[in-house]
């Protein structure tokens, strides 16, 4: 009692001991071509917890009106990348610059690139602000990998935000990696 199989088809039919048929499916085989020679970590769920949690918190501020609140004017990249939008906002007056940086900060979205922290420093003699921003260490991704686009739209958006505060005064904002000067 044999049976015919067509030549693509994936099922397969065995004679059972007691004469039942049963059909199993044979896994299609890898194409040697295609096959990864070695397998790329996955992000940790964790992480990916982490930016979503940042994310809502930081769309949550939006939402909620500060005690002692101060009009900062937030220039985010269009979805182009090609101009900056103004979305006025309202952060707390201490500190505002910093809860400010937070809230961009928190709403960048880049694809593998894990932020641990950053500092804030400014300057009064060169009236400057230097961001230092931290690559997490498990971060896929370096400061220096991002893209135009990328780059326009995390650090574009901190320094158009900043300048463009009259109350602040700033004359400059540069970025630094760890204390070391970022290069792109």
């Amino acid at each position: 009692m044999g049976n015919a199989q067509a030549p693509n088809d994936q099922v397969s039919n065995a004679q059972a001991p007691n004469d039942q048929t049963l059909e199993a499916s044979a896994p299609p085989s890898p194409d040697p071509d295609t096959v990864p020679l070695a397998l790329e970590p996955i992000p940790s769920p964790a992480d990916t917890l982490i930016s979503a949690n940042r994310l809502v918190r930081a769309k949550a501020r939006r939402l909620v009106v500060p005690a002692d609140p101060v009009a900062v004017e937030l220039y985010t990249l269009d979805d182009t990348c090609d101009a900056y939008q103004i979305e006025p906002i309202q952060v707390p007056r201490p500190q505002s610059m910093e809860n400010t940086v937070d809230l961009i900060l928190a709403e960048q979205v880049i694809p593998e690139l894990v932020l641990s922290g950053y500092r804030t420093s400014f300057d009064p003699d060169t009236k400057t602000v230097t961001i230092d921003l931290r690559v997490a260490r498990n971060s896929r991704r370096v400061l220096q990998s991002l893209s135009v686009c990328e780059q326009r739209a995390l650090l574009g958006s901190l320094r158009e935000t900043l300048l463009n505060q009259p109350d602040w005064k700033l004359e400059a904002v540069t970025f630094t990696n760890r204390g070391n000067p970022l290069a792109l």
